[in-house]
């Protein structure tokens, strides 16, 4: 067992805890950004009526600041479906502030597919395409002060920024998605929303020569979706590919240029910053790693994967027309490694631990720090499929948040992310069978409080 990771694999479901320290995202860019944000943020609450307020504003505390996805479902926040004109501009006002020129661009085009692909889907849609179902949230009050986010989510896309302090710490997960990837008929045949994603991942792979090509190639058979998919959080994946110390110059080139693609969706400030630390860190630490077939209209993926971040790109669902990216930090993803440092470095009252989502009624530690150690399992179940759920090919992650209690049991569930047809169900009734020995502060038994995740994929299997 690694000294700060446990991971316990089940046949259908991966139990996770991890930790990471550091900010992805330093300086004067945080600041810039934080005060933009705030700023468009109470513009857009102000114009809102008390009713709309109500649906736009979330306890920072609130578990759902946490809960992404990036499929059509309901959801919280006010969508620009119930806003006036100027509302909506100030939506889109502030949703600007987070995304760079590019990423505003791209955000703007996935919203305008939803007429697209209503036209070729039909109707009788549980949840109908629709380019104003998009949803805005406030979390806490947007302030240099106490703790704040947002978030911006409806069908492929999902943006999420967390500020404290007046400084920004984190602007990920980062999702984008496109469907169809590239428009095949009708008025806007061409348009390809995600254009610079695909082109220059093939860029790359072509670019490599046979033996540099055989590395990079893990699997002839690319994934039916992004590996990570809706986690809470990304751990880092097996570093399967070439990485770029095995690239001359011009590949090295090439994958810099994938890479500021990316870096593109997010404003300029915090995307040079970005760049500056990944090459701090090492680029030819960066592995790229590709599946699936290596010519236009073949079912591909590909990742970007370095010390500090993972690029995921899938292009396999709709007869390879369908796109699904990801940018997610190990050490950053919804501020909550640097969260946790503000917590214990600051004294807070009761009420204030309370709103910023802390536990008051007892000892309760975070694993890794302050000596505390991690849980051991002892005993577990996988959690199963049911019928309706393997019938209906519902997949996805349930997250549970959970105390690992001294007594070896866990308890306090919560359901943070679940999924229909009884599997929410089923991953608590298997979160409730595992066992473990408690983990330890000096030689003493305490609680600790994690996630739980348990991932179901296809295809699914029913035991009896």
């Amino acid at each position: 067992m690694k000294p700060l990771r446990l991971v316990v694999l089940l046949s259908s479901c991966v139990i996770a805890l991890s930790l990471v320290t550091w900010s992805v995202i330093d300086g004067v860019a945080r600041m810039r950004a934080a005060s933009a944000m705030a700023e468009a943020a109470n513009k857009f609450l102000a114009s809102l009526t008390p009713e709309q307020k109500a649906k736009a504003s979330l306890d920072f505390a609130d578990e759902n600041r946490r809960d992404w996805t990036v499929v059509p479902r309901d959801r919280k926040g006010v969508p620009l479906k119930d806003l006036d004109e100027n509302q909506r501009k100030l939506a889109m006002e502030f949703m600007k502030t987070g995304l760079g020129a590019s990423g505003y661009q791209k955000a703007t085009t996935i919203m305008s597919l939803e007429p697209v692909l209503a036209q070729l889907e039909g109707p009788s849609r549980r949840f109908p395409r629709d380019p104003e179902l998009y949803y805005f949230s406030v979390f806490g009050t947007p302030s240099p002060k106490a703790p704040w986010g947002w978030r911006v989510e409806g069908h492929h896309i999902s943006i999420h920024f967390t500020i404290v302090k007046g400084e920004m710490l984190s602007n990920t997960p980062l999702a984008f998605g496109s469907n169809p990837a590239e428009v095949r008929e009708g008025e806007r045949k061409g348009l390809r929303a995600l254009a610079g994603e695909e082109d220059k991942g093939r860029d790359l792979i072509l670019a490599l020569d046979e033996k540099q090509r055989a590395v990079a190639v893990f699997d002839q058979k690319a994934p039916s979706d992004i590996l990570t998919l809706a986690k809470i959080k990304a751990d880092p994946l097996k570093p399967e590919g070439i990485p770029a110390g095995q690239m001359n110059k011009q590949q090295k080139a090439l994958l810099g240029k994938l890479i500021d693609e990316y870096l593109a969706r997010m404003p300029q400030d915090v995307a040079a910053e970005r760049s500056k630390k990944m090459r701090e860190a090492g680029f030819d630490k960066i592995y790229f790693g590709w599946a699936g077939g290596v010519n236009k209209g073949d079912p591909h993926y590909y990742r970007v994967q370095s010390p500090t971040f993972l690029i995921e790109y899938d292009n396999t669902q709709n007869n390879a027309n369908h796109i699904h990216t990801v940018w997610r930090d190990f050490n950053g993803d919804f501020g909550e490694d640097l969260l946790r440092e503000h917590y214990q470095a600051t004294q807070h009252s009761a009420s204030e631990k309370i709103e910023m989502g802390q536990d008051t009624s007892e000892q309760i530690y975070n694993i890794g720090k302050d000596g505390v150690g991690l849980p051991e399992v002892t005993y577990r179940v996988a959690a199963k499929y049911t019928p309706e759920a393997c019938k209906n090919k519902v997949h996805g992650v349930v997250v549970l948040s959970v105390i690992w209690g001294v007594e070896g049991k866990l308890r306090n569930i919560k359901v943070i992310r679940g999924l229909p047809d009884g599997l929410t169900e089923k991953a608590i009734e298997a979160a409730a069978k595992i066992r473990f020995r408690p983990a330890m502060k000096e030689k003493q038994p305490v609680n600790v409080r994690s996630n739980v995740e348990f991932s179901f994929t296809l295809p699914c299997h029913v035991y009896k």
